[in-house]
């Protein structure tokens, strides 16, 4: 049987590669851990379109506050998120489940003929999964029920984050 060079290479580089993860030394703590701070934007969610600051109290605990706009919708909103994960482990990525309340300003809808708008409530509980990189950018992926203008809807949110500073531990 008759091997080609592209079929050598490729085994040469799958072992290699293979060989050299095993030799790296993996975080020993969780990255939650080290990432206080961090600013990012959100797609969806309680703001719609938001710029967010998160801060880690601990590896499970997180405060979070956003201000954000899309079309006739202008939000606010402050929320908390509890995710899972073991504090002796990198935990890069972490289920979380939180909780947000905001205010909304909704433009139109009055009978003025102008612009005119209301305010509303806004509640909104995510389940989602965050991956969190050694450098400390952040993804979240989540589904939600959002409370809005006397109605519940269906909401979901792209979270992207990056850490103000990385702290050592």
């Amino acid at each position: 049987m008759e091997f080609k060079k592209g079929k050598i290479s490729l085994i040469l580089l799958l072992v290699s590669a293979m060989t050299w993860g095993q030799n790296q030394v993996s975080d020993s703590i969780n990255r939650r851990l080290e990432v206080k701070n961090q600013l990012g934007v959100q797609l969806g969610g309680p703001s719609f379109l938001s710029c967010n600051y998160e801060h880690f109290f601990n590896h499970h605990w997180s405060i979070e506050a956003g201000a954000g706009s899309i079309l006739a919708i202008s939000g606010v909103h402050l929320g908390g998120r509890y995710y899972v994960g073991t504090k002796a482990k990198p935990t890069k990525f972490a289920p979380y489940i939180g909780a947000a309340i905001g205010a909304a300003f909704i433009i139109g809808g009055g009978s003025s003929g102008g612009i005119d708008g209301y305010g509303a409530a806004v509640a909104y509980v995510p389940i989602g999964i965050q991956l969190m990189t050694k450098k400390g950018l952040a993804v979240s992926l989540e589904a939600a029920g959002m409370y809005l203008d006397n109605e519940l809807l269906p909401m979901g949110a792209l979270r992207l984050y990056k850490s103000l500073k990385k702290e050592k531990k």
